[in-house]
């Protein structure tokens, strides 16, 4: 009769934990009648221990990008853009950039595109597109549109935190073919 009762015991706690295991993967919200209704609480990183891309639908990054270069002159470049991943490999995002040579400055803001090739390792190569205005305070103060396109790979130090590098080109509406001719390198953040 007791090793029944344990067997039971046993048996309830187990299905017990089970059940608010399960239900932890739940959450209870009212209507907007007051009746109760249970929706998923998904998390959109997909956390790993060892360290492979965190990324997928929903996900969103933020990315840091500089450039010093004092060959001729002192040109300076820092670039700060938020995203969203509305698929697993497709990121839409805007950008604000700041841009410079010795004192003269160029301002900008855009929107992009980026493609991310998910290779089930910490390397993740990507292609991206962009549109976007600029104030160009440099020489002639005049307002340009602008277009580019950018090939690079992200190196993820961790499942949040990778280390980016990119070449690009673009064309702008006064003529000017800007073909980078160095590398840009950066943080994306994950959450």
């Amino acid at each position: 009769m007791q090793t029944t009762t344990r067997k039971s015991a046993a048996l309830a706690s187990l299905l017990t934990a089970t059940v608010l295991g399960a239900g932890s993967a739940f959450a209870a919200t009212t209507d907007s009648k007051g009746g109760m209704m249970t929706t998923t609480t998904d998390s959109y990183a997909r956390p790993t221990s060892d360290g492979l891309p965190g990324i997928a639908k929903g996900v969103q990054e933020l990315g840091l990008d500089g450039r010093l270069n004092w060959e001729d002159d002192t040109e300076y470049n820092l670039n700060a853009s938020y995203g969203r991943f509305v698929t697993d490999n497709w990121l839409l995002g805007g950008e604000v950039a700041f841009n410079g040579v010795n004192s003269d400055k160029n301002y900008g803001v855009g929107f992009f595109a980026e493609y991310n090739f998910l290779t089930g390792t910490k390397w993740v190569p990507f292609l991206g597109a962009s549109v976007g205005y600029s104030r160009n305070e440099i020489g002639d103060n005049s307002d340009r549109a602008n277009l580019g396109l950018t090939a690079g790979i992200k190196y993820f130090v961790s499942t949040n935190l990778a280390v980016a590098a990119s070449m690009g080109g673009g064309w702008t509406s006064d003529g000017e073919d800007e073909f980078q001719k160095e590398i840009d390198l950066g943080l994306r953040f994950y959450f």
